[in-house]
């Protein structure tokens, strides 16, 4: 606000320095009176001082590319590609499989009882109608490099006769929507009559003449593949209940038992739940510390489990035992998250910024997060998520120009000796040692450290532990900060 009054005087917004004297001062000394007047005035002094110092700090004004590169061709991906493109901007939509649609070309139905195939075919045809939507299949990003309203991408592509092509394209934004997928990986599995709940509405759908014979089942919660971190899916106990509805109105007179650790069909979908046990489905509770054990007994499945409200152990007979397997992050998300230089969750997944405050963007400008990619979502969620995306990444597609600098950390090349300080400690990974022309650091050492003024976050933090001093914050240089002719920083005038 201040500086924004400063620049539209005529003066650089740099050049002003804010000193808060009510709430540094007056509001928190209130019975030190004297003491306050003596802050107040050195206050006053050492802002004096840097207002001296000061020196006008200019951003250098640059056109973006007013397109964007999606990656992931699923819900959330298409989802964003639709939302940008009718609104008038390009959108390049890369998808590493054969088809568009990722999950929903696997789902026959939800528990709200919609058929997601019908959505999925919807927006494909959409996509691929769209003028100003390049889609491309069988296509992964190879290299990705520039800052935000100019990024580059080389994109490669694989035929089905096995050749590639390589091609670039500029970008002003990056959507990372590249969803999740259910584990497989689990001893069990590998027992006849266990599935995941994936093959289990499969065979609701195209088999149900095997659902109608079925006389037992027993359905696994929280299944996770053996070294997994553990964590909640969240879409699995909703998907248990469809699946587990979907059987009783097939055949009711199956016994339908469904072993949880919790359940967790928050909000309205506690109706699913509630109408599963109208229907005659049995929960039993187990731990960790007493898993189920799943057995063969002559040509039925046996599973033994201790019901915590019995206190006892109970012998279970199964014709089919579904499993709810954990969803993971897709496969390559490190991969992708080493080439863009974003974090990632303690759980695999793409981290945001700010969970509450800024869900949808990276700590690297430009770069958004849409649908399954950031944790598990069910389908309103991703399709929220991914409009949420699109509408950031839209606020700087709109601009068509944007500025680069301000409070930003510079390297001195004559002083840089190539210890990659700075690489390490950087907490957003951008500084780089590089050979540029006129860069060759001490002693011709090959190379200097470079900040990318576009990336910096302005932290300071290479500032303080750079050991040859080459790095300097713009506006907070050595000089700026000590002030040694007025005697600034570690004195104290008592008058």
């Amino acid at each position: 606000l201040f500086q924004r009054m400063v620049r539209n005087a005529g003066l650089n917004p740099y050049l002003m320095e804010l000193v808060n004297l009510r709430d540094q001062c007056s509001y928190v000394h209130q019975r030190q009176l004297p003491l306050a007047n003596q802050k107040a005035r050195e206050l006053m002094r050492v802002a004096a001082g840097r207002v001296v110092a000061a020196q006008a700090v200019h951003k250098v004004e640059f056109k973006t590319q007013r397109s964007a590169l999606i990656i992931g061709g699923g819900l959330s991906g298409m989802t964003a590609a639709l939302a940008i493109a009718d609104s008038g901007y390009d959108v390049h939509l890369v998808e590493r499989t054969e088809v568009f649609g990722g999950h929903l070309q696997n789902m026959y139905y939800v528990a709200e009882g919609d058929n997601p195939r019908r959505l999925g075919r919807d927006l494909v045809n959409r996509v691929r109608a769209h003028q100003r939507i390049a889609a491309y299949t069988r296509t992964e990003v190879v290299k990705h490099g520039g800052h935000v309203g100019r990024f580059w991408a080389n994109l490669r592509t694989t035929y089905p006769d096995g050749s590639n092509e390589i091609f670039r394209i500029e970008h002003g934004v990056t959507i990372v929507a590249t969803g999740g997928r259910e584990t497989r990986q689990h001893r069990w599995l590998n027992v006849p009559g266990v599935i995941a709940q994936g093959d289990l509405e499969e065979k609701v759908v195209h088999h149900p003449e095997e659902i109608a014979a079925l006389k037992d089942v027993v359905m696994v919660q929280c299944v996770q593949p053996e070294g997994m971190m553990e964590y909640c899916s969240r879409v699995c106990c909703t998907n248990t209940m469809k699946n587990a509805i979907r059987i009783k109105l097939f055949n009711p007179n199956c016994r339908v038992t469904v072993l949880y650790k919790n359940i967790v069909t928050y909000g309205f979908r506690e109706k699913y739940y509630t109408e599963a046990r109208r229907l005659g489905v049995v929960f039993v509770r187990y731990t960790d510390d007493e898993p189920p054990e799943i057995t063969v007994q002559g040509n039925r499945l046996v599973v033994r489990v201790r019901d915590l409200s019995l206190d006892r152990v109970m012998t279970l007979p199964a014709d089919l035992v579904p499993l709810s397997m954990s969803i993971a992050p897709a496969r390559g998300t490190q991969a992708l998250a080493e080439l863009l230089r974003i974090p990632l969750s303690t759980e695999g997944f793409f981290a945001e910024a700010q969970m509450k405050l800024r869900p949808m963007d990276f700590m690297r400008e430009g770069i958004f997060l849409a649908g399954m990619a950031h944790y598990p979502k069910f389908i309103e969620e991703s399709s929220s998520h991914a409009l949420a995306a699109a509408a950031r990444a839209l606020t700087l597609l709109s601009q068509g120009t944007l500025h680069l600098g301000g409070v930003v950390a510079e390297v001195d090349p004559l002083k840089c000796v190539g210890c990659l300080t700075c690489t390490r400690t950087c907490p957003f990974e951008i500084p780089q040692v590089i050979e540029l022309e006129g860069r060759n650091g001490v002693g011709g050492l090959g190379g200097a450290a470079y900040i990318d003024p576009a990336q910096c976050q302005g932290c300071g933090t290479c500032t303080g532990e750079c050991p040859a001093n080459a790095i300097q914050l713009i506006n907070y240089t050595d000089d700026q900060i000590l002030l040694r002719e007025i005697g600034g920083l570690g004195s104290w005038q008592s008058n």
